[in-house]
């Protein structure tokens, strides 16, 4: 078993296609397929069923994907022993983030390492906080953001940082004159833009809004966004009130592009790294988690500035 028939069935499980494995590994198609064969042939097992139309793994096919990840991160780790922590580190990280920490915090934070390793390369993909979950689990990233904490028995949990959710409303004269006790009579009668199901925004302010005695189905929705920015635009357009991001807002208050209504024990929520469990770790990869929850605290103090 070679390490290059590794990278091939790997590339090709990840992009489900012979085609752009091919291209990605600047291979011919014909060595990819002759590389899958060998693999198939050594450990007895048929890994993937082939069709013209779509690509299926098969059930054993998914777990020996598991195994060639964690053989080819090893690899890149026992390299990587041999050599210095300095300018020369180099690698790729994935990873995948639900959109406040992927809009509003990784940028950043991805601008300061690339200062002091710019031969790391980053790859940052935005999905809901429910399937960065999943494709952790699934080791389709390496590192994992998410603003709720979902369970699941395949991921290890770090604490990140933390910030508040805020209520924000139109920039109409009205909402200007809005008391803490006024909330829940504003919630069941005012339009509300929501965020989608498995959001860690949505879990957030469900909570708060069990507390309060309101129920999801006492909101008035009217619309629904997979996005913190574009409830943001919508709340300002007049669509209706909404829980964002605190971070994700404070640009748009400053503006008076929306208002900001202050609400008693609206709770913080925590923002967290994950990994899978047992998987092994590429020093890369370690540099850059390191480098996030040492950077963590300024963002800590900055949410402490806004509120």
């Amino acid at each position: 078993m070679e390490f290059k028939q590794l990278e091939a069935y790997v590339k090709v499980y990840e992009t489900q296609s012979f085609s752009k494995a091919s291209k990605e590994m600047f291979l011919s198609q014909p060595s990819i397929s002759s590389y899958i064969n060998a693999l198939e042939k050594e450990t007895q097992t048929r890994l993937i069923y082939r069709s013209t139309k779509e690509f299926l793994p098969t059930k054993s096919g998914k777990l020996f994907y598991e195994y060639a990840k964690d053989i080819l991160s090893l690899r890149e780790k026992s390299l990587f022993s041999l050599k210095s922590f300095s300018d020369s580190t180099t690698g790729n990280v994935t990873i995948l983030a639900s959109s406040v920490p992927a809009q509003y915090i990784l940028p950043e934070m991805l601008g300061e390492i690339h200062k002091l390793y710019p031969n790391i390369t980053f790859n940052l993909e935005q999905m809901d906080s429910s399937d960065v979950v999943r494709g952790i689990s699934a080791h389709k990233g390496e590192v994992g953001v998410v603003g709720a904490r979902i369970e699941n028995p395949k991921c290890a949990y770090k604490d990140f940082m933390s910030e508040r959710l805020t209520l924000i409303a139109p920039n109409e004269d009205r909402f200007q004159r809005i008391g803490p006790g006024d909330i829940p009579r504003l919630l069941r009668n005012e339009y509300f833009v929501m965020r989608e199901s498995g959001s860690g925004t949505r879990l957030g302010y469900e909570f708060f809004l069990k507390k309060i005695g309101i129920k999801p189905d006492d909101l008035k929705v009217s619309a629904y966004f997979d996005n913190t920015q574009g409830i943001i635009h919508a709340v300002a357009s007049g669509l209706g009130i909404s829980f964002v991001s605190e971070l994700a807002a404070k640009r748009y208050i400053d503006q008076s592009a929306v208002i900001q209504i202050r609400v008693e024990s609206l709770p913080e929520r925590n923002f967290y790294i994950i990994q899978k469990k047992n998987s092994v770790v590429t020093p890369t990869v370690e540099v850059f988690v390191n480098f996030l929850r040492s950077r963590a605290s300024k963002y800590d103090n900055r949410q402490e500035a806004v509120s």
